[in-house]
């Protein structure tokens, strides 16, 4: 071989190797810009859309499962109807709570003739024409408050002056307009229907008050500072007794931060909450400036128990908890590979069977699950781990998806030990959804006061609301009764204005059935 040839094939040989990589590199942007353009534009859900056929899943319907018939026997054509939800009497269900107002339409007297003959008309009876609904909207009304003095005059007569005088009830808040149901009201559009205070003001101005943004954002801290903290720090410590927790957080913009980092830094707001089978279901939010891990450390001190979460690497470091981890996303990182026929799509596949036991266990207690896991789950996963190990990868979103996998081994299948651990985190997901979407509309906290008076007022109404009671009424108690009370000197009473407690399921309405909970 010339040194030409020699040359030229080591220039083959570098050149085949520069192609490899840039194939791969094409590749992973492939990839990459795949799921940009599934988060963008694709449907969020993760589910195969209905009637699409499962690459793995056997369906003995399927016309693929059939064997093979001869050609010459008659053709059966199948006539397909689909069936429709039905929708009778799901006018009268949806408005069923509401006041009845009857309209009678009669004739007027003089009408009541006959047109042919001028005798007297005898009445029928009565159709119902139609129901329709009437929007009554809201109003402010002025209370001023009049304190009444009473002196007695056979004392003053001796030169003895008694005076009594009729306190007038405590403000929620000091030297302030709002009242407990403006100040409720305030809360609940903001952190349950998601209005930011621009356009809170202006709907204020229409009921004839003239509020600036800035004060709704004062009213907003004050009354969660003063009178909803302290109702948190209560429900804390209950938190922190149960024996099944769930975690999550998501990143949150904070404008004027106390660690003087830019506004576009991200700021996290945590959740954590009961599990789904707590007899008392408290949800609480907790803001910080960080994502590290001495903010779970502190929020989570002295709990002792299980805990739902994903993967990051803080809740690995806690201590006295015991992880199970997320397996909705380890199915979301084997389907981010977008491998549909490949590796990728078995690891999806051993997700979806595993969920769908879960599903056929949903009803079970905790003693029949675990007993179903091990009769079950346990030689799924054994294979599925046995696979895993086996599989031979390359740098790109399938080795990602192997390295999180068995990072996460011991904690992904803790649920194997304890029937009331769950596969997914799906529960704290759901929770936190309320903040994305007031994320979505309002964009950020101006302060770190605002976040922090976001995340209390969040915790309030969302438990309130997996309690099984109406927010807006709940919150409006709590402003009107706690500033009467010494409540701050006799922490026992408390426990008669947690959400679950038998004087507020009595006194607030339920919550309507047509309102989602967390």
């Amino acid at each position: 071989m010339t040194e030409l040839e020699k040359k030229l094939m080591k220039q083959i040989e570098h050149l085949t190797i520069q192609n490899e990589k840039q194939a791969k590199q094409i590749e992973q942007l492939i990839n990459q810009l795949t799921n940009m353009n599934r988060r963008l534009f694709g449907t969020s859900s993760e589910k195969n859309p209905q009637g699409q056929l499962s690459f793995f899943e056997e369906d003995n319907n399927s016309p693929f499962s059939e064997a093979e018939q001869p050609a010459d026997k008659a053709v059966e054509i199948e006539t397909i109807s689909y069936q429709r939800k039905k929708y009778q009497g799901q006018r009268a269900d949806i408005t069923r709570d509401l006041p009845i107002v009857v309209e009678e339409h009669t004739l007027p007297s003089d009408s009541q003739v006959c047109s042919c003959c001028a005798s007297p008309l005898k009445h029928l009876g009565k159709r119902e024409a139609r129901t329709e609904l009437e929007f009554i909207p809201a109003h402010l009304v002025k209370h001023v408050h009049y304190e009444h003095a009473y002196e007695c005059l056979a004392c003053k007569k001796t030169g003895q002056n008694h005076i009594l005088r009729q306190k007038a009830p405590e403000p929620a808040l000091a030297k302030s307009l709002a009242g407990p149901s403006v100040l409720a009201c305030n809360l609940y559009q903001k952190l349950e229907m998601s209005i930011p205070y621009h356009r809170q003001e202006k709907e204020w101005a229409r009921y004839g008050l003239k509020v600036s943004r800035r004060t709704l954002a004062n009213w907003a801290i004050r009354s969660s500072e003063e009178w909803l903290e302290p109702l948190y720090q209560q429900m804390r410590e209950k938190l922190l007794l149960e024996p099944v927790l769930s975690a999550d957080e998501t990143t949150y913009q904070i404008l004027r931060r106390a660690d003087e980092k830019s506004a576009t830094a991200d700021a996290r707001i945590w959740l954590f909450r009961t599990a789904e089978a707590a007899e008392h279901p408290i949800i609480l939010y907790h803001s910080s400036e960080t994502r590290r891990f001495e903010v779970a450390e502190t929020f989570l001190k002295g709990f002792q128990g299980l805990l739902h979460c994903d993967g990051y690497s803080v809740y690995q470091k806690l201590e006295d908890v015991q992880l199970q981890t997320c397996w909705a996303h380890v199915r979301r990182k084997f389907l981010e590979t977008n491998d549909s026929n490949g590796q990728g799509a078995v690891g999806v596949h051993y997700c979806d069977q595993l969920f769908k036991l879960e599903r056929q266990w949903k009803d079970l207690s905790p003693e029949e699950r675990l007993q179903q896991r091990q009769l079950e789950s346990k030689p799924l996963l054994k294979e599925f781990w046995g696979w895993l190990d086996a599989l031979v990868t390359m740098k790109g979103p399938l080795q990602k998806a192997v390295d999180y996998t068995q990072k996460l081994r011991d904690s992904l299948q803790r649920f194997l030990t304890d029937g009331r651990l769950f596969i997914s985190n799906n529960l704290a997901e759901r929770s936190i959804r309320p903040v994305t979407v007031g994320r979505k509309n309002w964009y950020f906290s101006t302060s770190v006061a605002g976040a922090h008076a976001n995340t209390i007022g969040y915790s309030v109404i969302q438990t309130a609301k997996e309690n099984g009671i109406d927010p807006f009424e709940y919150l409006t108690v709590l402003f009107t009764e706690l500033p009467q009370l010494n409540i701050f000197q006799d922490s026992e009473q408390w426990e008669n204005y947690f959400p679950w407690s038998p004087y507020i399921q009595a006194k607030v309405k339920p919550l309507s059935k047509h309102i989602k909970r967390a």
